[in-house]
């Protein structure tokens, strides 16, 4: 497994591995009428689009298309595209994201009372694409993800 963690730089969430080398960063930006977020990652941008009924869902995209979106419904992620995935995840104390019922990702919320942003600690399997990482801890972290959670 893959162990990273966040840190808050210039209000930006940045994964960074356990040698503090950068993996991505998601941006948040705020505009006079709209706010939103993307995600930095290998030198490239990614727009995050919130969806659907009360924009409880998200798509991932690029120029090229959507790469990832999500449906809290059934809680899975799913990867577009030729090599389509579904991944499934369990919201609560951890995050966690499966395929088949292999664990390939868990976020667990370090909360300390004298910082105002808490720290996550990202265990990823050797075989998932960071890319998806920074994609499951934006959406997992947000304030509607709750919503999915079994509030454990």
């Amino acid at each position: 497994m893959k162990r990273y963690t966040t840190q808050i730089n210039n209000k930006q969430l940045v994964l960074v591995s356990e040698d503090q080398k950068e993996i991505g960063r998601i941006v948040e930006m705020n505009k006079f009428f709209s706010s939103g977020h993307y995600i930095i990652f290998n030198s490239r941008s990614f727009d995050i689009k919130n969806v659907g009924f009360l924009k409880n869902d998200a798509e991932l995209f690029n120029s090229r298309g959507i790469i990832y979106f999500t449906d809290l419904g059934k809680e899975r992620i799913i990867k577009s595209g030729a090599d389509v995935r579904i991944y499934n995840f369990k919201l609560g104390k951890a995050n966690q994201l499966f395929e088949k019922g292999k664990l390939l990702i868990e976020i667990i919320t370090e909360e300390k009372k004298k910082l105002k942003y808490p720290t996550y600690h990202v265990e990823v399997d050797e075989s998932v694409d960071d890319l998806l990482a920074l994609f499951f801890l934006h959406y997992s972290t947000q304030d509607f993800s709750s919503i999915g959670g079994d509030g454990d």
